[in-house]
């Protein structure tokens, strides 16, 4: 099954009616030295009809103390920005129908920079025409995460396990936190769980929905599908590997009978096994 953790990127990616431009990549992930220098491009598309204006600008996204989700913000609001080191060009241009245009971007990264640091570039449209007075727009947008080599330091944490039972069976939320330094995308954290009986054999497993999560964001991943299970008292165990030395881990105890009966028992790490040797 396709990993979903690219939906949290797509939502943003607005259709602009009749005048539909589309970029790509949508996501970009930069790996780089402190002090060192790194260019790319995005490649927009005008799928429509019509010319339009396109205007290029930078912007930010971060996690609200409050209630650890993302909210936008103007570039430069966000202490690990990136908008900073970014330069745009060109910064607006016309882009016929059915044509392409090349936008290029250089960054250049500070000698004490450490961790992880993100932004958004964003595309917004403008048609050349009015509509009953009311000009018509639209906004495109790639997510652009930088990782400084060296210096990360990737770690979540599981807070909470929920269950719910429906007639379609039992669906599990585990509630994960990136305490780290850097967002955790390309490859989203890769959540599985494993539901044993008392007897401890398996009789279902399967994997969490993934997402890309940002540092200090608070994030709900789900059972891709509801678990079908008889009814009686099991253990789950939830693992996560998320790119670091080790893989999270927790069991819960849980009961087809009630809707929020879990009890989480233990945590668990487990070793990432290395390759065999060639």
């Amino acid at each position: 099954m396709k990993r979903l953790w690219l939906a949290a990127i797509l939502f943003l990616i607005a259709s602009v009616n009749a005048y539909a431009v589309s970029v790509q990549p949508s996501v970009v992930k930069i790996q780089i030295a402190a002090g060192e220098t790194k260019n790319g491009t995005f490649d927009l598309y005008n799928r429509s009809d019509k010319e339009v204006y396109i205007k290029v600008n930078l912007k930010d996204w971060v996690v609200n103390k409050r209630t650890s989700k993302r909210d936008f913000s103007n570039a430069g609001t966000n202490p690990k920005t990136l908008t900073d080191w970014v330069i745009i060009e060109p910064e607006g241009f016309l882009l016929g129908p059915d044509k392409h245009q090349i936008v290029r971007y250089t960054v250049k990264v500070p000698k004490d920079a450490k961790g992880g640091y993100w932004g958004l570039v964003c595309f917004t449209t403008k048609p050349l025409e009015k509509k009953g007075g009311v000009v018509a727009a639209g906004e495109v947008v790639s997510f652009l995460g930088l990782e400084v080599a060296n210096t990360l330091e990737k770690k979540i944490e599981i807070r909470d396990i929920k269950a719910s039972n429906d007639a379609k069976g039992m669906n599990l939320k585990i509630e994960v936190k990136n305490i780290g330094n850097t967002p955790i995308f390309m490859p989203a954290p890769d959540g599985k769980y494993v539901i044993k009986n008392g007897k401890d054999e398996t009789v279902a497993k399967g994997d969490l929905n993934g997402q890309m999560i940002l540092p200090e964001e608070i994030i709900e991943y789900e059972t891709t599908e509801p678990v079908k299970l008889d009814a009686g008292e099991y253990t789950a165990v939830i693992f996560f590997d998320y790119g670091a030395s080790k893989m999270l881990g927790k069991k819960a105890k849980l009961s087809t009978v009630s809707k929020y009966g879990w009890t989480t028992l233990e945590e668990i790490k487990k070793e990432k096994q290395a390759p065999a040797a060639k």
